[in-house]
């Protein structure tokens, strides 16, 4: 690298020495990666070419548009998670994900223009992403719980019915946060609340869902206390859950309950300017029309019987 960079000084070919220095990959940390004998963590070398063409950029978080990611994004998920996680996954783990946007899976991504210097193009760039998976209150999650938590979701289902969890819970579904992260330049921006924030709208808008989970590898602090702050309770923890270079790790179960109240607070503030136009000016006189002439059919029945 240093001779052709010489090399293109030499010949006074700046452009293409520049060019060059910025192709350099960036280290990068994950805590992800299990740490060394001396507590340290490897450094890696970036993949995913948004890093480049970041660099030195500051961002107007309000401009990050939230959307579902597409087949067009596939090799840069590949190698954001190849930069944020230590297990490996094939081409189909992410195909499958991807072509199903409307079934078991759906995706987040936080995506950003920015202009390349290149072209003066705009490019659209992910600065984070979530995989998730509507999964059913099956044995796994019911038996990797707790007895306090499976009593809150089933209160949540219908509060006014005393039932077993575990029977009342198998009609119902959650969220499994399979994998999120956020670009290394933009971590500790509320870009990856944000993310957690859209799951949760999803969430809230399914009528059978009762809450969000995840699992966590016990040594990354970091994304602990980032789920926690965002309302994860632990709720399990699962021995030698994750293998990693031959070596067995504990995983953390955490999740977030979606509440009756949650739902109905969410339903409200989102319906349409038609719907309450409609629900205000038709809908309730109607109501009270219907009220009002049952209340005198009532009054003259009442009255008959006197007579």
């Amino acid at each position: 690298m240093i001779v052709k960079f010489l090399k293109n000084i030499f010949f006074l070919n700046l452009k293409k020495a520049i060019i060059i220095i910025m192709n350099v990959k960036h280290k990068i940390f994950s805590e992800a990666f299990p740490p060394n004998e001396k507590g340290e963590r490897q450094q890696l070398l970036s993949l995913s070419s948004f890093h480049n063409l970041v660099h030195g950029i500051e961002i107007n978080t309000n401009e990050i548009i939230y959307k579902s990611l597409t087949k067009n994004n596939l090799l840069e998920i590949k190698n954001l998670h190849k930069e944020w996680f230590p297990i490996e996954y094939d081409d189909s783990y992410f195909q499958v994900i991807l072509d199903n946007p409307c079934g078991n899976y759906f995706t987040i991504g936080a995506f950003y223009n920015i202009k390349n210097c290149n072209n003066n193009e705009n490019k659209e760039i992910i600065l984070g992403l979530a995989l998730c998976e509507w999964d059913s209150i099956s044995d796994y999650f019911i038996n990797h719980t707790n007895s306090q938590t499976i009593e809150e979701i089933s209160k949540n289902i219908n509060v006014n019915e005393e039932v077993i969890a575990c029977l009342k819970c198998q009609y119902y579904h959650c969220v499994y946060i399979m994998n999120i992260g956020v670009l290394d330049e933009y971590r500790k921006m509320n870009i990856g609340s944000n993310i957690l924030t859209q799951i949760l709208n999803i969430a809230l808008k399914d009528d059978i869902c009762v809450g969000i989970y995840l699992d966590v590898i016990n040594y990354n602090k970091s994304a602990i206390k980032f789920y926690e702050k965002n309302n994860y309770k632990k709720v399990n923890e699962i021995k030698e859950y994750y293998e990693i270079n031959g070596k067995k790790h504990d995983a953390h179960v955490y999740l977030r309950v979606i509440t009756r109240k949650e739902k109905d607070e969410f339903r409200e503030k989102n319906k349409t300017s038609s719907f309450k136009f409609i629900n205000k000016y038709i809908i309730n006189p109607i109501t009270y029309i219907i009220k009002g002439f049952l209340f005198i059919l009532l009054f003259q029945c009442c009255r008959k019987k006197k007579n």
